[in-house]
């Protein structure tokens, strides 16, 4: 399956997200430097990926005691692969739905590679509710950092809270450059969200899901492979307020 799923990765899809590394013209430094900085983590994910064809010992969804209830086989097999997710005691548990703290970590992962993912650390508290010594308190100040999570505007995180998919595809798209312009924000934020989301193609797979549900661990691995593989970086121009990819 890991295959099918590098070779999918080398489309034209893939490709085309290549020439927007460089070349480009920003119009507001910060900003800018950040979204150039998700392009390549994004990038460097992919040729971590790509990496993985040579890789003879890399971790397989087949040794999941629990394979045959996996439902996006595919999917599962290559963030494993990549150390984006992993399993408990050799069972992947496709089904438990996942925590807004590992979101968090998935999305990090994605951006850092695992190495750079484990050596965050953080001596401040992002949130009330989340100590600077709790396991995701890394991850979750790098997501804030990058402004892909911000919280409940109370001074909360809620880590252990259900993620919904909508949230889960938030966080997905903010990485890759969306929100800038803060449409994810608000009273219609959901409905932003799962728009954008459907339209890029985040969600392709499971369009019979209801997306204000918590998100299972085997859906987050489809739609986090859908945004590596298939949705394309993009940067905001303020002259023109629309997002562009080139």
């Amino acid at each position: 399956a890991i295959w099918r799923a590098l070779k999918s990765m080398s489309g034209p899809r893939a490709l085309h997200n290549a020439p927007f590394m460089s070349g480009r013209k920003y119009y507001k430094e910060e900003k800018d430097m950040r979204i150039l900085k998700r392009n390549l983590a994004f990038m460097l994910a992919l040729v971590m990926m790509l990496g993985l064809m040579v890789t003879a010992n890399a971790a397989n969804v087949e040794d999941y005691k629990d394979y045959n209830d996996i439902k996006f086989v595919e999917a599962t097999d290559v963030l494993t692969a990549i150390g984006v997710l992993e399993g408990e005691d050799g069972v992947f548990y496709p089904e438990r739905v996942l925590t807004r703290e590992e979101g968090a970590k998935i999305i990090t992962y994605m951006m850092l590679g695992k190495d750079g993912a484990e050596a965050l650390s953080t001596s401040a508290a992002p949130f009330n509710d989340v100590a600077a010594n709790r396991w995701s308190a890394g991850y979750i100040a790098y997501c804030v950092s990058q402004g892909i999570i911000g919280g409940y505007g109370n001074g909360n995180f809620g880590p252990t809270d259900t993620l919904t998919a909508n949230q889960f595809a938030k966080m997905l798209l903010c990485a890759v450059g969306y929100n800038v312009n803060g449409e994810f924000t608000g009273p219609n934020w959901e409905i932003e969200t799962s728009k954008t989301a459907l339209t890029e193609g985040v969600f392709d797979g499971n369009l019979g899901a209801n997306f204000a549900d918590g998100v299972e661990r085997q859906e987050a691995a489809l739609y986090a492979f859908n945004t590596l593989t298939d949705v394309m970086t993009v940067n905001y121009s303020d002259v023109f307020g629309a997002y562009y990819t080139g």
